[in-house]
């Protein structure tokens, strides 16, 4: 018997989102149907790009071993939807045929049979796999989706590749990787804390991984506000709580860098170029920006109003991020002024110079709106009225929810109504346990503009990411590092 299934987002991804348009779907399960997915099993792949059936025998051979499905080239047996990452996809007893406009789109129809992908039945160890009979047209209606990855001190190497690995497997196209005082930069090593482990190697090797995974990796760094590169609820301090001697790079409180030394800036464009070396020259870089409170509490930087500061600071990096051929991200909430009423309810930190600042500032500059409540109206009943103020003002403005979950989609869908340039999923420090599994599941379902669902379980996803990494240590197994925490069995 055939059904209509609607399965998750990180399983199979069955809406494809215009602007002017309803969604299209189409996703046809015979259910309890299920046919070889092995050795014996035929994958006939039609892809324009000569380098996807390399890509798509090479990963079998990853992920299946010896019962890896053969690949060959065949005609188009349907049209994929017209988008750059689309992709179509028949099981049935003959094998398997997939349609891709591009290498992004084969990968997504692999992942999206992977996760269906079931060991065979009736064995002790595995003799290969089983896939239901199906039928898939599948794209995006965001081009642009990302997790936001907070690198701190106490975050396991192995985590944050766990992490940009499962964010591709859910079809997350970017990962911005924010270091808290975890990079290594040899040109500046002052700058972080002196167990830093995110090196040079490391960096590369995580961005090689990415380009192969289909996930581009954009670094971040904190360029006015969270200078201390720590949360700051712990009054922590990467650099001056080690080298005081470099206080007058930073207000005298350290929280926000000091704007009007020079030295500040050439720092900052110092360590900006490296990181993006580092990073490969991603096309974006973020230059952070959010909550500066306290900003120009030191007698250098008073002496010229804050909005003409922030705006020269803003689009001086912006004009050096454009020099390498990048655009510079930043957070928006220093950009809408706080006693405005027209943002009640929502987020905003902004000085009363901050309509001044937006107006000068730089097109460039793509704007993360934040927004962390389950509110998506104004007192008006407008949908996100600040990403909506941002894009008449001719910005590229990109929704980045958090743990509000019934927010995700609402913003999602305003984002493609506006013709929004994206979607990011912060995750900050809360990337563990249940919040981890709920902010990508549910982050994806949005990003890509799939209906919610749960047939097929997070954490098989997240299995099969420890198992292309071989994870042998218990900590790097799960959700949680330990089941209980340590303490617990001190007495």
């Amino acid at each position: 018997m055939k059904t209509f299934v609607r399965f998750a987002r990180y399983a199979v991804i069955t809406a494809c989102f215009a602007a002017s348009a309803a969604p299209t779907q189409t996703f046809k399960i015979e259910k309890g149907q299920y046919v070889p997915f092995d050795a014996t099993t035929t994958v006939s792949l039609a892809c324009p790009d000569p380098a996807a059936a390399k890509w798509l025998q090479a990963h079998y051979k990853e992920w299946y071993g010896d019962y890896a499905p053969k690949v060959t080239t065949g005609p188009s047996f349907v049209v994929p939807p017209e988008n750059s990452e689309g992709y179509a996809a028949i099981v049935d007893e003959t094998g398997v045929k997939i349609s891709a406009n591009t290498l992004a789109g084969t990968r997504w129809a692999s992942y999206t049979l992977r996760q269906l992908a079931i060991a065979k039945r009736g064995t002790f160890k595995t003799e290969g796999y089983i896939l239901p009979k199906l039928t898939i047209e599948d794209c995006p209606h965001l081009a642009f989706r990302a997790v936001h990855l907070c690198w701190f001190p106490e975050v396991r190497p192995q985590q944050m590749e766990r992490a940009i690995r499962l964010a591709a497997l859910l079809k997350f196209n970017y990962a911005i990787i924010e270091p808290w005082g975890m990079y290594k930069s040899e040109k500046h090593p002052w700058w972080s804390w002196p167990q830093a482990n995110l090196t040079k190697s490391e960096v590369k090797r995580l961005v090689a991984l990415g380009k192969d995974i289909g996930i581009t990796l954009i670094p971040q760094i904190n360029c006015y506000g969270h200078a201390s590169a720590s949360r700051g609820c712990t009054i922590k301090h990467s650099a001056l709580d080690i080298h005081p001697e470099y206080a007058p790079l930073y207000e005298p409180d350290g929280w926000c860098w000091c704007l009007s030394n020079p030295e500040t800036q050439r720092v900052l464009r110092e360590l900006i170029a490296e990181m993006h070396e580092d990073f490969g020259n991603p096309p974006y870089f973020h230059i952070g920006c959010d909550e500066a409170f306290g900003a120009q509490s030191c007698p250098a930087c008073v002496k010229t109003p804050h909005g003409e500061l922030a705006l020269k600071h803003f689009n001086g990096l912006s004009a050096f991020l454009k020099t390498r051929g990048a655009r510079a991200m930043m957070w928006h909430d220093m950009l809408l002024e706080k006693s405005d009423p027209r943002w009640a309810g929502f987020i905003k930190f902004g000085r009363k110079e901050a309509s001044s600042i937006l107006a000068g500032l730089s097109k460039d500059i793509i704007i993360c709106d934040w927004q962390y409540w389950d509110k998506t109206k104004d007192k008006d009943g407008k949908d996100w009225p600040t990403m909506t103020y941002f894009a008449d003002k001719g910005f590229s403005v990109a929704g980045c929810p958090w743990m509000n979950y019934k927010a995700m989609m609402p913003m999602a869908k305003h984002l493609v109504k506006i013709n929004g340039f994206g979607f990011i999923e912060t995750t900050w420090h809360r990337l563990r346990g249940k919040d981890w599994e709920n902010m990508y599941k549910l982050g994806a379902y949005a990003a890509w503009g799939s209906p919610v669902s749960h047939d097929v379980s997070f954490q098989r996803s997240l299995r099969l990411v420890g198992n292309d990494m071989k994870v042998t240590d218990y900590l790097d197994t799960g959700y949680l590092n330990n089941q209980v925490p340590p303490a617990w069995w001190a007495n």
